[in-house]
């Protein structure tokens, strides 16, 4: 008991030692050192919204409200975003901009999304953030635009109160495909635009001369690409025309008829996805029975058949939805039709459906050796009837006419050159037309009508009166390399414009489709 007690002395006297030592290393010394507060460093949310609501492809602004009185160069930004209800692919953070403030469209799927602001100080490793809940809405319906601007091919969408109560007010979402698809431009002449709905699958169908692509209509996303369409790809890239009725043919407006037609490179494809039976659908070429073909850039669909007119014998073919064969058009010369199918013996320049009934179809042709006579041939696919032909030749400018529209609901021949757009009267039970007549002259001299058609069903159980209602017409004014697209308000039974455009739309590129989008 005795040695334990003076163990615990003589450590008690060790420690007091030690730490006199310690007091005195430090009160001797006396080296210079320099010490500074840190800067505040947070985000001041008292004055802003924790929630918000944005469009799809709307430039979203928001101030930073970060509160710093250092050196906030030296700071590194970061926006990022992810789903608020993670779903089956994970939820990765998506950094949509580094600078202290945003301003950034915004081309992500609807749905409710964090959005989360970070400052960081590299040096110190100090941080400062905060998160906002963000709801992201769909663009919705409207026209898609499609136009060439500065050497890309890109759309926008036209959210117009024209389309009777699709849209609470005027709005033009710019440049749809180039924000969703930035590392995947679109160059060549712009071709066509189509938005494709079947229920499902939905898809929005863009052409140019040198590519293809299908698009997801929740955010323009590129979901295939050219070659990804076909079920063989064909050797070369060469989109010339494309097609895909809507719902005028099985009287339900809301749909596409189910099928869509391809020209590349002079060779028809078709999709024939009503009878897919669920599986995944791709274009098929159609190959002569015999010979060669060079397809025109109108194929049409007629009561269970795909037509189309062949360049080189001057004349139609058909094939089978589920085929994948194009053989001379079959129809009966009893009776003394106006022409034979098979041998119409003219270049195709244009045709459409139109007036008289679901398969009426119109053409515009010409002569081979051309002398600048145009006729309108009118074609019944659905009954394999050649109803009239009809010479146009004395009309103005006719010859030089590259732009045509069909009306559907009424007798409307409409045909633009220049800055002028024209309209044929025409009888079609008595297969007759009068010369053109001015429709109306209220294109500028420096603008040159670049694309034009009679604006399609937009669906959604609206009446059938909005058909041919208006007629779109796309403009270009090449000293600005701007081009606008005006609303003109048509009667379908006199076929007048009506002098005051009911809407005027600017500052999109070389207008060259206008599509419906659901």
């Amino acid at each position: 008991m005795k040695k334990y007690k003076t163990t615990i002395k003589h450590f008690i006297i060790a420690l007091m030692a030690v730490s006199s030592m310690v007091l005195a290393a430090c009160h001797k010394d006396k080296g210079n050192y320099n010490y500074s507060d840190l800067e505040d460093m947070f985000v001041n949310t008292s004055n802003s919204a924790s929630s918000f609501i944005v469009k799809q492809f709307d430039t979203l602004k928001l101030k930073s409200n970060l509160v710093y009185h250092g050196d906030r160069s030296k700071l590194k930004y970061s926006w990022s975003t992810y789903l608020v209800d993670p779903n089956l692919n994970g939820n990765l953070a998506d950094t949509i901009s580094r600078t202290e403030d945003l301003a950034v469209p915004i081309p992500l799927l609807p749905s409710k999304y964090y959005l989360e602001f970070t400052a960081t100080d590299p040096t110190t490793g100090r941080r400062a953030a905060t998160r906002y809940t963000m709801t992201v809405e769909s663009i919705g319906a409207g026209l898609l635009v499609l136009y060439e601007k500065d050497g890309k091919v890109d759309c926008d969408l036209i959210k117009t109160k024209l389309l009777e109560g699709l849209t609470p007010a005027d709005d033009v979402v710019r440049n749809l495909y180039s924000l969703a698809n930035p590392t995947k431009p679109l160059t060549g002449d712009a071709i066509a635009i189509t938005a494709f709905n079947l229920g499902n699958p939905q898809y929005i169908s863009l052409y140019t001369s040198n590519n293809g692509v299908a698009l997801s209509p929740s955010d323009m996303a590129v979901t295939k690409n050219f070659r990804d369409l076909f079920f063989l790809p064909p050797a070369s890239i060469k989109p010339q025309g494309y097609f895909a009725p809507l719902g005028f043919i099985t009287g339900s407006y809301d749909f596409s008829a189910g099928f869509e037609f391809l020209v590349n490179d002079g060779q028809l494809f078709a999709n024939m996805v009503s009878f897919a039976f669920g599986r995944e659908s791709a274009f098929s070429l159609l190959a002569p029975t015999t010979g060669t073909y060079k397809a025109s850039r109108y194929p049409v669909y007629g009561a269970a058949r795909i037509v189309v007119y062949d360049e080189l014998s001057r004349a139609f073919l058909q094939g089978s939805p589920l085929g994948t064969t194009l053989s001379p058009y079959n129809s009966s010369l009893a009776g003394s039709p106006p022409f034979n199918f098979n041998n119409i013996g003219k270049d195709l320049l244009y045709m459409s459906y139109g007036f008289g009934g679901t398969y009426m179809n119109y053409g515009i042709f010409k002569d081979p050796v051309d002398n600048g006579a145009r006729y309108v041939y009118v074609m019944d696919f659905g009954t394999s009837t050649a109803r009239a032909i009809m010479d146009i030749s004395a009309s103005d400018n006719i010859a030089q006419a590259k732009l045509f529209a069909f009306g559907v609901r009424g007798q409307l021949i409409y045909y633009a050159v220049g800055n002028k757009i024209y309209q044929i009267p025409f009888d079609l039970a008595a297969g007759t037309a009068s010369p053109a007549i001015e429709a109306w002259p209220g294109i500028p001299a420096n603008e040159e009508i670049t694309c034009m058609k009679l604006c399609p069903h937009p669906g959604r159980n609206v009446s059938e009166n909005t058909i041919d209602k208006y007629l779109m017409v796309g403009t270009y004014d090449n000293s600005t390399g701007l081009g606008k697209v005006y609303m003109l308000q048509t009667n379908i039974t006199s076929g007048t414009i009506q002098a005051t455009p009911a809407a005027v739309y600017s500052q999109f590129g070389k207008v060259k489709d206008i599509s419906f989008k659901f």
